[in-house]
């Protein structure tokens, strides 16, 4: 990786809700896949502290030798914590601590993202937090530019979803998408109808819908993304 003097800035970008089971891991190692096939340099950063599970379902668990906390405690530099993804030379990896530890300040963390972001070394910055108001969100909202909130079409995820964009808004996260996740419309008035219904119920902006597929779930037990699915309508979705 060089550092680029003329590259733009890195967008660091936040998924999450307060709802857990919604796919926000699921959508954020697709998302970033299709944008690595897209040559685009992106950077996932596992922020789910104590609970990890982004580096199952990249497929790269037998890799991740260091975390995010080995460098905030500053045992390696940080790049050494850093995965490249074998199938993607543009798509990279950080994974997270296996414990919350204390000495991840507030301060800490915001240099290390800060350090990458400000590298050049990459276009995005994809933040994977935990389900549920917590450290680790709080700490991934000091650092954000934009933070996609994902949602499946249940009423808890929906109200969860509402109380995500309220709880960013007062942390000046002021850039917030949606996503749907497990979308299921059969007939196009009534999806439509639906997709309008969740985005009014939680008064933020839609950039996408990612419909159900079973194949995703077992994509991301064996650590397939984008690249290996089968299904056009998952892979169209995430490009668009």
């Amino acid at each position: 990786m060089e550092n680029g003097a003329l590259a733009p800035q890195t967008k660091v970008i936040l998924f999450t809700s307060c709802k857990g089971g919604v796919g926000k891991t699921t959508v954020c190692a697709n998302l970033a896949m299709s944008l690595a096939m897209m040559k685009k340099r992106v950077l996932l950063i596992d922020c789910d502290f104590g609970n990890r599970c982004l580096d199952l379902v990249l497929g790269l668990s037998d890799q991740s030798l260091y975390d995010i906390g080995d460098v905030i405690s500053r045992r390696i530099p940080p790049e050494q914590a850093i995965i490249q993804d074998e199938r993607n030379e543009n798509l990279y990896f950080v994974a997270a601590p296996y414990s919350f530890d204390n000495r991840m300040s507030k301060y800490a963390f915001q240099s290390i993202i800060y350090g990458y972001r400000d590298s050049g070394a990459f276009d995005f910055i994809f933040l994977d937090t935990p389900g549920g108001i917590g450290e680790p969100l709080m700490l991934s909202a000091s650092v954000a530019d934009t933070a996609y909130i994902i949602v499946s079409p249940t009423k808890a995820a929906i109200r969860a979803a509402e109380r995500t964009a309220c709880f960013l808004q007062e942390r000046n996260v002021a850039r917030q998408r949606l996503i749907i996740n497990k979308f299921c419309g059969d007939r196009a008035e009534r999806a439509k109808a639906e997709v309008i219904d969740m985005v009014e119920s939680t008064s933020v902006r839609l950039i996408g819908v990612v419909p159900y597929d079973p194949e995703l779930i077992y994509a991301g037990d064996e650590g397939a993304l984008t690249d290996e699915l089968f299904s056009r309508n998952l892979t169209h979705a995430f490009d668009n």
